[in-house]
């Protein structure tokens, strides 16, 4: 049954990129966000991805630590994320003749930073906002089921959400579904084979499709629109060309939808069984 739903989903997802006959878009959201966060919350998805790497979800400066009453233990070693390098120039605004004082980014330095494992002293409590949804995301059973640890964090205007393979781990800086189911296919197409790091186009249009189609299953058609977008921007096509890259990648998107599906019946069927 579900078979049958992936591939008339799928028929009708690439009549719609085709035509552009696409229902009303839905605007993404990014949740806001609230105090007691960490310093690192607010990092480039590189620095984070840094942090993952190394072991730890709180990473601070030493004199960060010095000001929440922990200090660096003796001989640890510093993790070196990248900072930009600011200065302020002058430059004459060609409508009012004015000088007028503008901030540049004229490169990037190393700053060190330590683990929280690597440090002492006062206790840190969990303050952290819970930015948890009121009612869970379709699949994210699967998600459980594969061990996948998924958490929601406040917005830093840089990603919705990032699937980490080292650490086997989704975080979602927003509550649309499509950006978990993003993630989620993500995951099972590294389960599928390792992912290669950074941005790869053929990975990101199997994900972004993957996830149109779980969202035309579902019922979130406002979706589909600026997922079409997403993918001609990987594929570097124009939108209305773009299923030229999906079925280019077919066969990646049917391994990763079944993979999904088939675990979500299976989480189903437990389900049911332990409920009688």
């Amino acid at each position: 049954m579900k078979n049958n739903q992936v591939m008339e989903a799928t028929q009708r997802l690439l009549a719609m990129w085709e035509s552009g006959d696409l229902p009303q878009a839905v605007a993404h959201t990014m949740l806001k966000r609230k105090s007691g966060d960490r310093p690192s919350d607010s990092w480039s998805l590189a620095n984070q991805i840094l942090t993952f790497i190394n072991g730890t979800e709180d990473a601070r400066g030493f004199r960060q630590w010095e000001q929440v009453g922990r200090h660096v233990l003796k001989g640890s070693k510093a993790i070196y994320i990248l900072g930009p390098v600011a200065r302020k120039i002058k430059e004459k605004n060609t409508e009012t003749g004015e000088e007028e004082e503008k901030t540049i980014i004229t490169g990037f330095k190393s700053i060190p930073v330590f683990r929280i494992e690597d440090t002492e002293g006062k206790a840190i409590e969990d303050s952290r906002p819970d930015y948890t949804p009121p009612v869970m995301p379709p699949l994210m059973n699967v998600a459980k089921a594969w061990g996948i640890d998924v958490k929601y964090q406040g917005g830093n205007t840089r990603y919705y959400g990032a699937y980490y393979p080292g650490k086997d781990a989704i975080v979602l800086c927003t509550h649309d579904v499509t950006t978990f189911f993003h993630e989620l296919s993500h995951a099972a197409h590294h389960r599928i084979r390792p992912l290669k790091g950074g941005q790869d186009s053929t990975q990101e249009i199997v994900a972004e499709t993957s996830a149109a189609i779980l969202c035309l299953m579902y019922g979130y058609e406002g979706y589909v629109s600026k997922a079409r977008d997403y993918v001609a921007h990987y594929a570097k096509m124009e939108p209305q060309e773009c299923t030229k890259a999906v079925m280019r990648a077919i066969s990646d998107i049917e391994k990763v939808l079944t993979m999904i599906i088939e675990e979500a019946e299976q989480q189903s069927t437990t389900d049911t069984a332990k409920a009688v």
